[in-house]
């Protein structure tokens, strides 16, 4: 009985440290030439930065939106290249820490 406790805990203890790791994976976004892209949000969905980071990989992250419509995209870009990393309507204020 012991041996089968032991096993069945180790079972959950395992179960549980598989769920909270963090895994790569791979999506597929919309990129092209930095200023066009966003550009595009700007002249089409009249979103503006509210909010600018620098990544850890030297490029920016830029948090375009729209309070109207409450539309937003969040870009990364470096030198050249733009990509849409999301895009969405509506927004919410958490002081809670988490998700």
């Amino acid at each position: 009985m012991k041996k089968v406790s032991v096993a069945l805990l180790f079972c959950l203890i395992s179960s549980i440290a598989h769920a909270q790791e963090i895994i790569d994976l791979q999506k597929p976004l919309k990129c092209s030439d930095a200023q066009i892209v966003i550009n595009y949000f700007v002249d089409t969905h009249k979103e503006t930065p509210v909010w600018v980071g620098k990544s850890v990989h030297d490029t920016h992250i830029t948090l375009l939106m729209n309070p109207a419509t409450r539309s937003w995209t969040m870009i990364e870009y470096g030198d050249k290249i733009a990509c849409v990393l999301g895009a969405g309507e509506g927004r919410s204020a958490s002081s809670k820490s988490g998700i």
